[in-house]
């Protein structure tokens, strides 16, 4: 089998996607390739067989996750488990597993401490450690399901790594742990006093990248600069991967080795013993295990002087990880982990031909960053045109000064504080600096492309031009090379400007709980507007929150690559409504806000000064709105000041495939008034008024304006019980079909010119 694990490798990556994507010509294309190796390419029976097997072995043990669906399930359990990998501790939140014996129902248990409380000592007063054997007696639920399109699925999230529910303690009276005595339980306990002893000897800027880079725990790092480095596809900088434990071991070498302290045998020896070790203390995350783990296969290879070709080796190391956890293969890291490696060894004949190490630099990193670009658009939707360049600059800066540097901060936080502190300061003007410039360049010279998800055959053709691509560069074949080059971009190029040639339109509004958001989208990209962009709010100051504007709305955004929104019309000034206006303003270009006259000055000022070239429009009924000549509104209210923000709303009038109705939050008395002022007026669609509030949708109101349709927004189990059964008779009684974000999640509409159809995100 010497130079052959790779066939039952690749057998068992296509068993893979034939089981995650359930696609059948999947089952062909192995067929057709297993036929191809047997008869063309004369393969040795042995290994055919074992490929074949692989395929059947690998297509058996792939769990494949159950589909989204929106269910709420909460009860009162007594489960009894042991604490599974580390207890992450942070000043917002401490998190852990809790895995029962003989069970499918794993327990994601999380607690929200006090401003006042020391989350330090947590768990030392209640013996939270990996291995503790805990009791706990509380309500446990289903987590919550992604109700948008683009919306990050924590329940998917969780089922990927075997958990099923979660528990929220409020407290530590209905939970009793026990700790266990070992070796893993010793490791995670030391990587958690690592973690807390970084925290405290060092500042409060220093600390997250030493735990980043060291230990793996990158929670510290501001959100902004994470962002940051995702956009350029540098993620693999801020998390442990095979660069960092290849630094770890040539600093472990020229310490003992160089240092005459101990022989070479005797350092190989050592790290068999630490790689294991540094694993755990580092987060035991999959790029750090596959990077150990074959360098411990390596060394062992070298000590007993057997070779194994390194495509065997990785392909050895990875069917192991699959057997010992299918699971596995969801995880983000794993992914891209493989997938470089697996390039980088692909392209090995291609670079070593150059002998330039600038060159070279720049050859892996092409190689790594196309290998891994339909994973990064497929879970991020982004692609930035300068991410190679900037890993050109990016990685030997982190190479060579920052991960050593945080090495060797972890081993000198014991030194006097004044010293640690010129250090420190030290660090901090220099990175300061870089990140500066690395932003910089991000909002000033390129901005990234945000993209939807490629389709499979798009993925096909684009790796197999980036096959024949890296085939021709290493054979001199320069023109073909180049035809290649440009052709497995096409994917990329033709799924970021799809949305520029759909002949449908799309009218979504979110699912946000009590707010109001809805986005329309012309035909062919040509204009792209907002009513309202509500946002969840704190109720001691009702100050909007990002949360909303970041998981539903931007996320979405990122997804049809929207980079400018031609206008937004706020219906009132309530928080439910306006929320996330400044969020959107803070990130995404705005041509034109349209709202009435009797709209919040101040407010207006706030925005103002976020964008200070955006232009504000007030308008009120009898006004058209006209937006590219693709897309018109007509203002039915207000036209007088009514004195109070509801009834202040804008209603809006248009033709979007049908006739449709938007009525912000107005009340029975302002529906009537526009019965009065628009005598006649039927609609196809009526976004209902507040929620469906029984303040509005009043009887003779629907009798006036006869809808087919209503939609309405709604929070789950909203304390004001929205929506009003009495508004809902008054709906069933006019044979108005009914959707709700509540009960279906994101609402859809899509149409033409001769009308549309609905679909919802949950049946």
């Amino acid at each position: 089998m010497r130079g052959y694990w790779h066939f039952p490798a690749i057998a068992g990556v296509i068993a893979i996607l034939y089981q995650l994507l359930d696609i059948k010509w999947l089952l062909l294309l192995f067929a057709a390739w297993l036929l191809w190796l047997k008869l063309l390419k004369k393969l040795n029976i042995n290994v055919w067989i074992i490929t074949l097997f692989s395929f059947i072995i690998f297509s058996y043990i792939i769990p494949v996750l159950p589909q989204a669906a929106f269910e709420e399930s909460s009860v009162e359990a007594e489960i009894i488990g042991k604490i599974e990998g580390e207890v992450k501790l942070s000043s917002k939140q401490i998190q852990f597993t809790l895995n029962p014996p003989y069970s499918s129902t794993n327990l994601l248990v999380t607690y929200f401490p006090d401003k006042n409380e020391d989350f330090r000592d947590i768990p030392l007063k209640h013996s939270l450690f990996h291995g503790s054997q805990c009791t706990i007696r509380q309500s446990i639920e289903i987590p919550p399901s992604s109700t948008n399109p683009a919306q990050f699925d924590f329940r998917q999230f969780l089922l990927q790594k075997q958990i099923t529910h979660q528990a929220v303690l409020k407290d530590f009276n209905h939970i009793v742990c026990t700790p266990e005595s070992g070796l893993l339980p010793l490791l995670y306990k030391l990587r958690t006093d690592l973690l807390n002893k970084m925290e405290y000897r060092w500042s409060d800027y220093s600390a997250p990248w030493i735990n980043a880079i060291v230990f793996g725990d990158a929670s510290g790092i501001e959100e902004s600069v994470t962002e940051l480095f995702q956009r350029f596809g540098l993620s693999h900088i801020i998390a442990i991967s095979g660069t960092h434990v290849t630094l770890v071991i040539t600093f472990v070498y020229l310490i003992l080795v160089k240092g005459n302290i101990i022989t070479k045998e005797k350092t190989h020896l050592f790290l068999l013993i630490f790689l294991p070790v540094y694993s755990i203390l580092a987060g035991a995350n999959p790029p750090v295990l596959r990077a150990a783990s074959m360098m411990v296969v390596v060394l062992i290879l070298q000590k007993y002087r057997w070779k194994l070709p390194y495509s065997d080796l990785f392909s050895i190391i990875f069917m192991i990880f699959m057997l010992w956890d299918p699971y596995i293969i969801y995880n983000v890291g794993f992914q891209f982990s493989f997938s470089v490696t697996f390039a980088i060894l692909l392209s090995q004949a291609w670079v070593r031909k150059t002998k330039s190490p600038v060159w070279n630099i720049f050859q892996v990193s092409f190689v790594a960053q196309m290998a891994i670009l339909p994973l990064q658009i497929y879970y991020f939707n982004i692609f930035h045109p300068l991410s190679i360049l900037m890993n050109l600059v990016v990685i030997p800066y982190f190479t060579f000064f920052v991960i050593p540097l945080m090495y060797t901060f972890v081993l000198i936080h014991f030194f006097p504080g004044n010293l640690l502190a010129i250090v420190d300061r030290s660090f901090a003007f220099i990175h300061e600096k870089v990140l500066i410039f690395i932003e910089a360049l991000d909002t000033t010279l390129f901005p990234p492309i945000y993209l939807n998800q490629l389709s499979i055959w798009s993925v096909v053709f684009y790796f197999t031009c980036f096959l024949l691509f890296m085939k021709y560069l290493e054979h001199k074949q320069q023109k073909r090379a180049w035809i290649a080059g440009i052709l497995f971009i096409l994917p990329i190029l033709m799924t970021a400007g799809k949305p520029y040639f759909q002949e449908e339109g799309i009218v979504t509004m979110f699912d946000m709980g009590q707010g109001d958001a809805m986005l329309v989208e012309a035909a062919k990209r040509e204009a792209v507007i907002m009513i309202d962009a509500g946002a969840a709010f704190h109720f001691e100051d009702m100050e909007p929150t990002r949360g909303v504007y970041k998981n539903i709305i931007r996320a979405y955004f990122h997804q049809r690559g929207i980079k400018e929104l031609d206008a937004i019309i706020v219906t009132h000034d309530d928080v439910d409504h306006f929320g996330s206006v400044r969020f959107i303003l803070e990130e995404v270009k705005v041509n034109e806000l349209i709202v009435s006259p009797y709209f919040d000055v101040e407010l207006l000022k706030e925005f103002q000064e976020i964008q200070p070239v955006l232009n504000i429009t007030q308008v009120k009924a009898g006004d058209i709105l006209n937006f590219n000549d693709s897309m018109s509104f007509q203002v039915l209210a207000p036209d007088i000041d009514s004195g109070n923000s509801n009834d202040n709303s804008i209603v809006l009038y248009a033709n979007l495939g049908l006739k449709w109705l938007f009525t912000g939050d107005i009340s029975k008395e302002i529906e009537e008034k526009i019965i009065r002022n628009y005598p006649g007026m039927n609609i196809d669609i009526l976004k209902v008024a507040h929620h469906g509030s029984k303040t509005s949708t009043g009887p003779a109101f629907i009798e006036a304006v006869q809808p087919n349709t209503a939609l309405i927004s709604a929070g789950r189990n909203n304390r004001f019980n929205h929506p009003n059964a009495e508004v809902l008779e008054v709906l069933e009684d006019n044979q108005v079909h009914v959707y709700r974000t509540d009960e279906h999640g994101a609402i859809q509409f899509f149409y033409t010119d001769e009308g549309g159809t609905f679909s919802t995100f949950f049946p």
